[in-house]
């Protein structure tokens, strides 16, 4: 944990160009470092990022959009700064001592 949050604060953005994913750990780590995320809106990844909100979607394969979504966070700290803070609080979530608690809920029933 110590060495990737070290290494995190030497990035400003995250980036994903995945073509097909569920679920990626990795934007969750990311989230949690305090990266604001740009991602391609594909397989499960819009499931876990919400546009505008807590990171920046743009097509698969669409170099054009990646780009000017990454200028964009450059151009706009306080986006980045919003987007950056409301992707730390849902990476939380993920949270052992917040998740345990769901399954507890669950299996009481």
């Amino acid at each position: 944990l110590e060495e990737w949050t070290r290494k995190s604060q030497e990035y400003d953005i995250f980036i994903n160009t995945s073509n097909y994913d569920n679920m990626p750990v990795s934007l969750v780590e990311a989230m949690a470092l305090g990266l604001p995320v740009v991602s391609t809106n594909v397989g499960g990844i819009p499931l876990l990022i919400q546009d505008e909100e807590d990171g920046l979607l743009v097509a698969n394969d669409d170099v054009h959009e990646m780009v000017a979504a990454i200028k964009r966070l450059l151009q706009q700290p306080q986006l980045a700064s919003t987007i950056t803070e409301n992707a730390r609080e849902k990476a939380a979530r993920f949270d052992w001592s917040y998740v345990r608690e769901q399954w507890k809920e669950i299996l009481a029933c």
